[in-house]
């Protein structure tokens, strides 16, 4: 499960590297990972079990908001500092859990409350740099941590119909679709260098990242897991210092206090 938190962490530094659009980066990552997210698939599942897409609607949002997630992610790294994306990004754990609670009616408790307004506060917290002035990267960064609350909100959705391999395998398909269309509204350079990053982002990042967490379920339990993957916002600061991105004081309290807060709603 840390290996697996810690790829993720270095993601960012492989979109920056690409220096490919959002859209297509993101196009590029998840083709490369979708045979061996579907091979994993059909292993663990079946293919049977793959197909039975009844109810459909909850893999297709799950699908759109991967997406769409992805791409406000990419975007928001070529617009500001890898700790502010990533601080922000992790808000979305936390806007699942309300959405849980609003549409799912799940219980509103106590340690939901404290988990809001801890994150409210790791929010403020790291703005202090910008002196609260509008800062259109931590924006669209804020957009990509909402928009994977929902991609959590409704793969829990999904989970309840279909086994999280085949709605992860799924997501990575509609996703696929969806991004296609940036190859051609965007202009990039492709070439080599460029090709091994994406393959990199694809296979490493995305379909073995993916195993490890699957697998590593196998030995702990998913409450665990949540809590580890908090450990993605101190491995993306780390990496950021190889792009000279030293984060501030004031952003990594608010990683820790967003990170708190997530443990607090995770235990819930």
């Amino acid at each position: 499960m840390i290996g697996a938190t810690l790829i993720w962490g270095s993601t960012p530094i492989v979109g920056i590297l690409s220096n490919l659009p959002s859209g297509v980066f993101v196009f590029f990552r998840v083709v490369f990972a979708f045979p061996f997210i579907f091979y994993f698939a059909i292993k663990r599942a079946g293919i049977k079990e793959f197909f039975r897409l009844k109810p459909f609607w909850p893999l297709f949002l799950s699908g759109v908001f991967l997406a769409v997630n992805w791409i406000f992610f990419f975007w928001a790294l070529n617009l500001t500092t890898i700790s502010t994306v990533v601080v922000l990004y992790y808000l979305g754990p936390i806007v699942s859990i309300i959405l849980a609670v609003l549409f799912l009616k799940e219980e509103f408790n106590k340690f939901i409350l404290i988990a809001i307004i801890l994150a409210l506060i790791g929010v403020v917290i790291s703005n202090f740099d910008n002196g609260f002035e509008f800062n259109f990267g931590a924006f669209i960064a804020l957009l990509a941590g909402v928009s994977y609350g929902f991609l959590g909100f409704f793969s829990k959705i999904a989970t309840m119909y279909h086994r999280a391999v085949s709605v992860t395998a799924w997501q990575i398909l509609i996703s696929i679709i969806l991004t296609a269309p940036f190859l051609f509204l965007n202009d990039f350079e492709f070439n080599f260098a460029t090709l091994i990053i994406v393959l990199i982002a694809g296979i490493i990042h995305t379909a073995l990242a993916l195993f490890l967490w699957y697998d590593s379920l196998n030995f702990i339990s998913v409450g665990i897991a949540s809590i580890l993957q908090y450990l993605d916002i101190f491995f993306a600061m780390l990496f950021g210092l190889f792009l000279n991105q030293i984060p501030s004081i004031n952003q990594l309290i608010g990683g820790v206090l967003i990170a708190i807060a997530g443990v607090v709603g995770a235990k819930k």
